[in-house]
């Protein structure tokens, strides 16, 4: 926490909020508009500290705000909204807590039919959409309207892997709890906590003791699968 501990950005709501407060008087005699300004003080030229690009800023934002309250992810449970019969709800619904507590590292994959008729499919890290959703991040999933069936949970270009089946987009992205790995065969996620490797193949000889594999019959969604790593 030391490293990345920057206790000022508490202070402000939004990225928007925190440039301004580099904006000097006198710059407004100059340009008339923020939006010229606000260049300015991500190019540096407003202050010799360091400031944050608008991501890093949402990150270290959010840390500040979990060290302070740490209670605040175990109380928001989600899942609380759901009153529904879906199977993959239900799965997830059960855990919820596990992973909000550090116990349990679930990764969600779902394939998803658009509106347009092609499919995208991605591996989710399960704790971290949460605690995006929790901080209200840019393009978080909101699991209150997943939960209640009012959107549908789909992969996003920012989740440990999304495909895009029609335009042949791949992504493949670390979060906070895993690595994504290139395997020889299929990806394979490494957990930051205990480093132990999470293979996400089609051979359940491979998933040795570190992950536990379940395929789910869904309403909503079809078959999703659950990978459920318990937190050493």
């Amino acid at each position: 926490m030391a490293g990345n501990a920057d206790f000022r950005l508490l202070q402000f709501d939004s990225y928007e909020s925190y440039l301004t407060s580099f904006i000097r008087t006198e710059d407004y005699r100059y340009l008339s508009s923020m939006t010229p300004v606000r260049r300015l003080v991500r190019l540096g030229y407003r202050s010799t500290a360091r400031v944050y690009e608008e991501a890093e800023f949402n990150k270290i934002r959010a840390k500040m705000l979990e060290f302070m309250n740490p209670k605040v992810l175990s109380s928001v449970h989600y899942s609380d909204y759901f009153k529904g019969t879906d199977a993959a709800l239900a799965a997830l619904m059960r855990r919820e807590e596990p992973n909000l507590l550090n116990q349990l590292s679930t990764i969600i994959f779902l394939q998803v039919r658009q509106r347009s008729g092609f499919d995208i499919s991605g591996y989710i890290d399960y704790q971290k959409s949460l605690h995006d959703c929790t901080f209200r991040k840019p393009d978080h999933t909101n699991w209150r309207a997943v939960f209640e069936g009012r959107e549908l949970l789909k992969p996003k270009p920012t989740d440990l892997s999304y495909y895009d089946w029609h335009k042949g987009i791949v992504n493949i992205t670390n979060s906070d709890n895993f690595e994504s790995i290139k395997g020889r065969d299929s990806l394979i996620f490494k957990h930051k906590g205990d480093h132990k490797l999470i293979p996400v193949c089609a051979k359940p000889a491979q998933y040795g003791e570190n992950v536990n594999r379940v395929m789910i019959l869904s309403e909503l969604y079809g078959f999703i699968i659950l990978y459920d790593h318990v937190i050493r």
